[in-house]
């Protein structure tokens, strides 16, 4: 699903954050390496769901966690800078949700990904509650149609 296009659009993605790339970032060839846009995506998706309240510390003791994540390299890229790293709802789930998101840097796609997240109550998954839902949806990812 990374390899989808319509992740590439900056304009569907109803959420941002930035990071800095690091000199520390680049590989051997002077490239910004996989491990670097994994981390750059990483702060993309804790940082929507920190904004969602889905990190911990809810008083009701649910969390979301990291299930899964598909990421596609899409363009070399290069120390210094700034990333712009998108991110909205793909699906929502019973109890979990898929995030898509996108790294740009100097106005061009680096990385995008599909990620999902589970929101659980101590170790077990734990049902999306309707005002959570209603949040959430408002964040949707434009031209994603519910499956």
């Amino acid at each position: 699903m990374s390899r989808d296009k319509r992740l590439q659009d900056r304009s569907i993605y109803p959420h941002w954050c930035t990071d800095t790339v690091r000199f520390c970032d680049q590989d051997a060839a002077g490239h910004v390496n996989n491990v670097a846009l994994c981390a750059y995506l990483e702060t993309a998706r804790l940082t929507f769901m920190r904004d969602m309240g889905m990190m911990g510390g809810n008083p009701d003791g649910t969390r979301g966690i990291s299930a899964g994540m598909t990421v596609s390299f899409l363009a070399e890229s290069h120390w210094p800078g700034q990333v712009d790293l998108g991110t909205g709802v793909i699906r929502l789930g019973t109890s979990s949700i898929t995030v898509g998101s996108a790294a740009f840097k100097d106005g061009a796609c680096i990385a995008a990904a599909e990620m999902t997240v589970v929101r659980l109550k101590g170790k077990t998954p734990h049902p999306i509650d309707e005002a959570l839902r209603a949040h959430l949806d408002k964040y949707r990812l434009k031209g994603f149609s519910e499956a």
